[in-house]
């Protein structure tokens, strides 16, 4: 799957309760976009929101787009509209070995 579409939540995965950037975030986020992904941030909080965040953390030149996290979704072949792949940054250990399993099994 070369050139993947990553999604990136903003509260709880990007950033902590307190709004503090997770440990590793920034590389792993690097090194998905080095090796071809496109990068989004969105968030149940709004688009303007992700958008804060984002630059708040100058992280703003990794992401190609912000977005609100769909409630609803409209297509002609719904199951493909939804991702295939889900990945909880808190179960895989660290941003690193989460980017780096992304990169190993979705990316050409």
């Amino acid at each position: 799957m070369k050139n993947a579409n990553v999604f990136v939540d903003v509260d709880l995965t990007l950033v902590d309760s307190h709004g503090r950037l997770l440990e590793g975030a920034r590389e792993a986020l690097q090194r998905l976009r080095d090796e071809g992904c496109h990068l989004f941030l969105w968030s149940s909080a709004g688009l303007d929101y992700a958008r804060k965040i984002a630059a708040l953390h100058q992280l703003t030149e990794l992401f190609e787009g912000y977005a609100s996290k769909p409630d609803i979704l409209i297509d002609d072949m719904p199951s493909t509209a939804q991702a295939p792949f889900s990945y909880n940054v808190h179960e895989e250990g660290s941003w690193k070995l989460l980017a780096e399993r992304i990169i190993e099994q979705h990316v050409d």
